[in-house]
């Protein structure tokens, strides 16, 4: 039982590290807002280059906040289940 936990405590953690920086936040924010936005369009919302959008994406959606889709030459990103935005708004009114 006691692996079961630490292994539940290790996603919650990456979850968290996956939304403690500013520019990671404001994607989930746009994310929300949007649903799901191409990497160009989340580039020039938050006026970040390319490559730094990219690897926040990748680390996002590696630990499991964000998913993607291919559709021909744009891959699609957005959150990996609603349940992020009722997680968020319920962190915010704690605060």
């Amino acid at each position: 039982m006691a692996k079961k936990n630490t292994d539940k405590n290790k996603k919650l953690v990456a979850f968290f590290k996956a939304i403690a920086h500013p520019t990671r936040m404001s994607i989930v924010q746009l994310l929300i807002e949007q649903e799901q936005l191409t990497v160009n369009t989340i580039c020039e919302k938050l006026d970040l280059e390319q490559s730094l959008t990219s690897h926040h994406l990748a680390g996002m959606r590696k630990s499991g906040l964000l998913s993607s889709k291919r559709n021909g030459k744009n891959i699609y990103y957005m959150l990996s289940s609603p349940k992020i935005k009722d997680i968020l708004n319920n962190i915010k009114e704690l605060l």
